[in-house]
């Protein structure tokens, strides 16, 4: 048995973004693993199965509850387990929410994919994290200008809203009729504008940024 393994439970319903934080995280766990549940009823049936569990990642909307309320209850089944919420509402006000109800952290899922698995190690390591600190420290000029919207072409857009459903090159190339040659070189240029460097974490970056399918003339 490994001491060093971490366990993450994952609370989020979308399973694209549960699929691409498994590839992003999974590397830093020393061998855990994270295990994935997309409802309330699922989470407290995940802690209740006996596995030990070092980090909760919480959404705030899911299908049957209201995730600070829930943390509330999984920190009755799990004492000491640190619980951050993970959400993609970036208003002040959640934030807010959070530390009134003592969340371990608040992970906004428009982060840097870097910033983000910085913010999982803090959390891990039973430090508090909050993604608005980064930008504090960005404001008093120790961090650097805050990362701009990534410019992709309407091209580019069209190849990433693909692979944001699922789809594989081969599908994406029948969707959009290109060659699967010419999928592969634009997703080559997508990685490239969004500053990524697999799939997985294309899709993470690409579910911050509110993308729809552009027309066919664009």
């Amino acid at each position: 048995m490994n001491v060093f393994a971490r366990n993450i439970l994952l609370v989020d319903d979308h399973a694209l973004l549960q699929h691409a934080l498994k590839a992003m995280l999974e590397p830093i766990l020393a061998g855990g693993e994270i295990i994935c549940a997309a409802s309330a009823q699922e989470a407290v049936a995940a802690l209740r199965a006996g596995k030990t569990f070092h980090l909760v990642l919480l959404d705030l909307k899911l299908p049957d509850s209201d995730g600070l309320r829930l943390m509330t209850l999984l920190r009755r089944e799990v004492p000491g387990v640190p619980v951050a919420i993970f959400s993609g509402q970036d208003a002040p006000i959640y934030r807010q929410l959070a530390r009134e109800a003592e969340a371990d952290g608040f992970l906004s899922k428009s982060m840097d994919p870097s910033a983000l698995v910085d913010g999982v190690r803090t959390l891990l390591a039973g430090r508090r994290f909050y993604d608005d600190q980064l930008e504090r420290n960005r404001g008093n000029g120790s961090n650097g200008e805050s990362r701009p919207r990534p410019k992709l072409s309407p091209k580019q857009e069209r190849v990433l809203c693909c692979l944001m459903e699922g789809l594989s090159n081969k599908e994406i190339a029948q969707r959009l009729d290109l060659s699967e040659r010419t999928v592969k070189m634009h997703l080559t240029s997508v990685y490239h504008v969004l500053g990524v460097n697999t799939r997985s974490q294309a899709i993470l970056v690409g579910q911050t940024l509110n993308l729809s399918m552009p027309p066919e003339d664009a």
